[in-house]
């Protein structure tokens, strides 16, 4: 094991992390990671297969599409293996496909009227702040779909938002978790069975309008998903 991952076991101990999966997830709890991706990719290389989920109660060195992402207890931080069956270019498309999962589970979760917003094309807003994203790897087949939602309040320095902070307060990253984990996988069919259009019209109908038949971005400052989530190779 790893000098940086703690005992996994299928649940936490603590309550709060708890969380329900549809049948199709292998679920496998860690409360301590350097980060949810490297497992993953550590898993596929030991013979884990599709539908493994990793998730920790804490990151060490959580990363985001671009960059680190701060992880401290307290919120979600999980990771998702795919062995896709479809074309490597439409892989990107996952991306959209679970940021439309993670902002459906934050949206469930904050009172009504509250500003949840995308941002092109993997950040969860909430009145205008990061809230949350998701970010996609590749690795000898395998698709590793990431996402990382705060849900207590930032800690100070923090220019983002966390759930708890923004009106949730009785959230749990194990209640996130349950309903992230079951919009991925049903969006992921709905996108399966009717293209990436429907995914754009849920993207489109939150307010994120600039987007092309392909989910890219337009205007001047065009850019596509291939673009955005670099080299994903199967």
């Amino acid at each position: 094991m790893n000098e940086t991952t703690s005992p996994s076991r299928s649940q936490p101990e603590d309550p709060r992390l708890r969380a329900e999966f549809p049948a199709v997830y292998e679920p496998d709890f860690l409360s301590v990671l350097d980060s949810v991706q490297a497992e993953a990719i550590r898993r596929a290389d030991a013979g884990a297969g599709e539908g493994l989920l990793i998730w920790a109660a804490e990151q060490t060195h959580g990363q985001g599409q671009h960059g680190p992402w701060d992880s401290p207890a307290g919120g979600l931080y999980c990771a998702v293996l795919l062995e896709p069956d479809f074309p490597a270019d439409r892989w990107p498309e996952v991306g959209l496909v679970a940021v439309l999962a993670l902002g459906t589970a934050a949206a469930e979760l904050l009172p009504p009227l509250t500003g949840l917003d995308y941002r092109w094309p993997n950040d969860i807003l909430v009145n205008g702040y990061k809230v949350g994203g998701v970010n996609l790897t590749s690795h000898r087949g395998f698709l590793i779909v990431g996402a990382q939602l705060n849900i207590v309040p930032p800690v100070e320095g923090w220019e983002y938002a966390s759930l708890v902070a923004d009106g949730a307060a009785m959230t749990t990253p194990g209640e996130a978790l349950t309903g992230y984990a079951r919009h991925f996988i049903d969006f992921l069919q709905r996108w399966h069975d009717q293209g990436l259009a429907a995914v754009l019209k849920s993207l489109r109908a939150r307010g994120l309008q600039d987007l092309d038949e392909q989910g890219g971005l337009t205007g001047e400052t065009h850019q596509t998903l291939a673009a955005f989530f670099g080299e994903l190779n199967p």
